[in-house]
């Protein structure tokens, strides 16, 4: 397959495995389209995997400036295949503090991440948003979507009850990928840096995030929608 059916491809099984994200996605594009009207805005995409985000704001937003970051080999190499050469797409590891140094550029006008902070613990995402706010320009915003319980006491993670449409499950198109001779060499590097054992998650409520936010030098910090426990958090920079 090409990278962008792959790209489709992993879109579907996102529809399955993350109910909501394809709508996320198409908020955070509007709310980059309305706040950013007629300019040219400068966007990092923190956790962009195959560049979904990334190539819809530009259909959206054509005159943006996109920096993709992600660590995983395989969501780089079909974003890479599949994004215009335009985009910068940057491997950084975000548990390390140093991740930044890899960006091309010192300021942005929206740092976004669409369901990719919560194998984070709350140290590290402490320290990341920090760093974040660090990378925002005046009049620009960070924003986080992922599931953010309204609940303190957060459940642990069971049956997110994945529907059987006949779809590929995740396992499944996991093998499809290994056994593409493009992709496969990436998967075994993926194998190396993230090992077997599914990653952790960690889901707190928006307020957690909203305090975490607070670290950082932002003047106003919001929840800007909700839909069941998914929920987005979004900070303003105005000077």
């Amino acid at each position: 397959m090409t990278g962008d059916q792959w790209n489709d491809s992993w879109e579907r099984l996102m529809a399955r495995y993350q109910p909501g994200r394809a709508q996320a996605i198409e908020r955070m594009i509007e709310l980059i389209a309305t706040r950013c009207e007629g300019s040219a805005p400068r966007v990092l995409d923190v956790g962009g995997g195959t560049g979904t985000l990334c190539s819809r704001l530009l259909e959206r937003v054509p005159r943006a400036e996109v920096t993709l970051v992600d660590l995983d080999p395989v969501m780089l190499k079909i974003a890479g295949s599949s994004l215009p050469s335009a985009v910068n797409v940057v491997r950084a590891d975000l548990r390390d503090p140093e991740w930044t140094t890899s960006l091309p550029h010192v300021g942005y006008d929206a740092v976004l991440a669409v369901m990719a902070l919560h194998y984070l613990p709350p140290a590290r995402l402490t320290e990341l948003y920090t760093e974040l706010a660090g990378l925002v320009r005046a009049g620009g915003f960070v924003a986080n979507v992922d599931d953010m319980p309204e609940a303190e006491a957060v459940a642990p993670l069971g049956d997110h009850g994945i529907p059987d449409d006949g779809g590929v499950s995740w396992d499944a198109w996991w093998g499809q990928v290994a056994a593409d001779p493009v992709l496969g060499p990436a998967v075994a590097e993926r194998a190396r840096l993230f090992g077997d054992a599914p990653s952790a998650e960690w889901h707190p409520p928006a307020a957690w995030h909203l305090r975490a936010l607070g670290t950082g030098s932002f003047d106003e910090a919001g929840v800007a929608w909700r839909d069941g426990d998914q929920a987005a958090v979004v900070a303003f920079r105005s000077r």
